[in-house]
């Protein structure tokens, strides 16, 4: 595991400047600033099941996630192509259970994810309804959140923790949204 994670970020340093995925090209600043906040998004990710990460980028937090839970199988969506690329090259490279689109998430199909992630994609009241089709009922959404973010009712889902952690001197303040099961009338 600790193998697969130093590759993952000799990788992104590798392909940091051409494919501009990070301003960091420092391979422990990279580690400080998203590997371990990514890792500590954990606490909340099951050992298995089906991990959406949408916006992934450079592939975090998703990729650092399906590392660490290697019985969680991965959609990542990322719009931009050469990005989307960098993921499949990746998700080989590290024989990862992982698929990736290169779509916009409004147009990803036929996924119900249990659970969800985005780091720094847009504010929830947007991002939520964006990915709602494609979570199972009673699915989890984890989201790292500025400080000064509020929590908030949204429709659709239950604000279900609100919490802070720290990993090597990052501190992130974690919202997670439980997606309301539909009921059923027999």
């Amino acid at each position: 595991m600790a193998a697969d994670m130093q590759r993952y970020i000799a990788e992104t340093m590798k392909f940091s400047r051409a494919l501009n995925l990070t301003a960091i090209h420092d391979s422990d600043e990279f580690s400080r600033r998203f590997i371990g906040p990514s890792e500590a998004l954990c606490r909340w990710i099951p050992d298995c099941g089906v991990l959406l990460d949408v916006g992934s980028g450079m592939g975090v937090p998703g990729i650092p996630i399906l590392i660490r839970r290697p019985g969680m199988h991965g959609v990542l969506v990322e719009r931009r192509k050469k990005r989307a690329e960098y993921l499949r090259h990746v998700v080989r490279l590290l024989k990862l259970d992982a698929e990736v689109h290169d779509c916009d998430m409004r147009d990803l199909r036929g996924v119900a994810a249990d659970v969800g992630v985005a780091r720094a994609v847009t504010r929830p009241e947007e991002l939520l309804p964006m990915m709602s089709p494609s979570m199972a009922d009673k699915g989890l959404v984890v989201l790292p959140v500025p400080d000064t973010l509020a929590p908030e009712s949204l429709p659709g889902w239950e604000l279900e923790t609100v919490d802070a952690i720290e990993s090597d001197g990052i501190r992130q303040r974690i919202h997670c949204y439980r997606k309301r099961g539909v009921s059923r009338e027999t």
